[in-house]
């Protein structure tokens, strides 16, 4: 009779030690914020003989804005503005500059590899007065490799 009488008295004893404890943290849970949500400065160059390549730009989730100018020997300078979006590690945009004295744009892709980005070339097409890819399963990533900067 005294195991009966017992049982009551326990259990009222685990829920109030249950009820007074204090929360505990699932450390499971990462609460980091997505990459997508983070909104940082990216800076890249290359500087190779007489050629040099600068983007500096601001990343806010997967759309990049900002400036790239090539100034490669014996060929016309150009800077101008550069309006992208990051899939996956790719960077593909339009790229507005001022070349001999006129507006031109066209499409620009790096592929992100490390700390590196590496341009890619293939056949353009004009579409709507802008220079564009032909097809995306044709460009090579082997051109100007840009490596990450510190931004200015």
């Amino acid at each position: 009779m005294k195991t009966i009488k017992a049982v009551p008295f326990i259990a009222i004893a685990l829920l109030t030690a249950a009820c007074n404890s204090n929360p505990t943290q699932n450390t499971a849970i990462d609460t980091k914020r997505s990459e997508k949500d983070s909104t940082f400065n990216i800076c890249f160059s290359s500087m190779v003989k007489k050629d040099t390549v600068l983007l500096n730009a601001h990343m806010s989730g997967d759309s990049v804005t900002g400036s790239l100018g090539y100034k490669l020997y014996e060929k016309d300078q150009n800077n101008g503005s550069l309006l992208a979006k990051m899939y996956g590690d790719t960077l593909r945009g339009m790229y507005t500059f001022m070349s001999e004295g006129k507006e031109s744009v066209r499409e620009v892709i790096f592929i992100k590899k490390d700390t590196v980005l590496i341009e890619g070339y293939g056949p353009l097409k004009e579409v709507d007065g802008k220079t564009v890819f032909e097809d995306a399963a044709n460009i090579k990533f082997n051109g100007i490799v840009l490596t990450e900067a510190p931004c200015k």
